[in-house]
C-alpha cells in the first residue's frame, strides 16, 4: 500500500511577547483553524513556566526558538505567514530578514521597537541592582480583559534589555525585508511607543506594506476592547496571501499611514 503524505498550502507561525501568556495569540490560531490554516505557536525561551527561567535569555534565543517553530511548519506545509505581538514582532521581522524563503506574509502586532515607559532608558543603570521589574500593568485598556492572558508579574531586568537590544539591532536591517507585511497598532497602546510603527513602516523594504491604526485597545490588542477587529485585520492580510491566490503586484503598496504627533 503506498502511503501519500499530505501537505497543506499554507500554515501560520504565531509569536508572542515579552513575559506573555500562549493565550495572546492562541486566540488566533482559533480563528486561522476556521480557515483551514494550521499554525505552530512556540513558546520562546524562558516562557510558560517562571520568571526565573528568562534570566540569561537573549534574543538569539527567541530567534532560535522561532526558526525552530517555523522548520516544523514548513515540514508540513508548502509556505507560511509569519505573526508576532510585541517582542514576537521583532522576532517575526527577524525571521522576514533571515528566512523569507516560502514566506507569504508579516504580520506584527504593536512591535515593540520602543518602549513607551518615561524610565525605560533607566533599566541598564538599575539592572546591576535590581535583577527584577515589574511586569507592565497597562496592557489592557479593557480591565475586564485583562484575566484572560495572565503573564509573568515580573520581568529580569537582563531580559527587558535584551529585548531594547534587538530593537537597536533589527532596526537599521528593515530595508532588507521584502515579504509583504501588515502593521497593527494602537494609538492608545501605553507599552510600546505608537511610533514605533511609523519608524518600522518607513524603513521596511517591502513594496506591499500597510500601517493599520486602532484608537482604543491596550497592548495586548488581539484581546482587549478591539480584539475582534484587530483579528479581522490580521486575518484578512493573512487569507489574502493564501497560495492559492495570485503574488500581489508590486504596484498594490498600501499608500502611506497618515502623520503620528508620539514622540519618535
Amino acid at each position: 500500500m503506498n502511503l501519500v503524505s499530505t501537505r497543506e498550502p499554507y500554515g501560520a507561525l504565531l509569536l508572542h511577547g515579552l513575559g506573555s501568556s500562549m493565550a495572546s495569540v492562541a486566540v488566533l490560531a482559533e480563528r486561522l483553524v476556521g480557515d483551514g490554516i494550521p499554525s505552530e505557536a512556540p513558546w520562546l525561551r524562558g516562557h510558560g513556566t517562571r520568571p526565573e527561567d528568562l534570566r540569561g535569555v537573549t534574543w538569539h534565543d527567541w530567534y532560535a526558538d522561532a526558526v525552530a517553530a517555523l522548520d516544523r511548519l514548513l515540514a508540513r506545509c508548502d509556505a507560511a505567514a509569519v505573526v508576532g505581538l510585541s517582542m514576537g514582532a521583532l522576532v517575526a521581522l527577524h525571521v522576514a530578514i533571515e528566512r523569507p524563503e516560502r514566506l507569504r506574509a508579516v504580520v506584527v502586532v504593536a512591535p515593540a521597537l520602543r518602549q513607551a515607559h518615561p524610565f525605560a532608558g533607566l533599566v541598564r543603570f538599575v539592572a546591576p541592582f535590581w535583577r527584577f521589574l515589574p511586569a507592565p500593568t497597562t496592557c489592557f485598556n479593557d480591565p475586564r480583559c485583562a484575566h484572560v492572558a495572565p503573564g509573568y508579574d515580573r520581568l529580569p531586568a537582563s531580559a527587558v534589555l535584551a529585548l531594547m537590544a534587538y530593537a537597536r539591532w533589527l532596526e537599521p536591517r528593515l530595508h532588507r525585508i521584502h515579504t509583504p507585511t501588515l502593521i497593527v497598532h494602537s494609538r492608545a497602546d501605553r507599552v510600546i511607543r505608537p511610533a514605533s510603527a511609523t519608524r518600522i513602516y518607513a524603513r521596511l523594504g517591502a513594496a506591499e506594506k500597510e500601517l493599520q491604526w486602532f484608537e482604543r485597545s491596550g497592548h495586548e490588542m488581539l484581546l482587549d476592547c478591539e480584539g475582534r477587529a484587530v483579528l479581522d485585520a490580521v486575518e484578512r492580510f493573512i487569507l489574502a496571501h493564501h497560495p492559492s491566490r495570485p503574488a500581489p503586484a508590486a504596484s498594490s503598496a498600501a499608500p502611506a499611514p497618515a502623520p503620528l504627533t508620539a514622540e519618535p
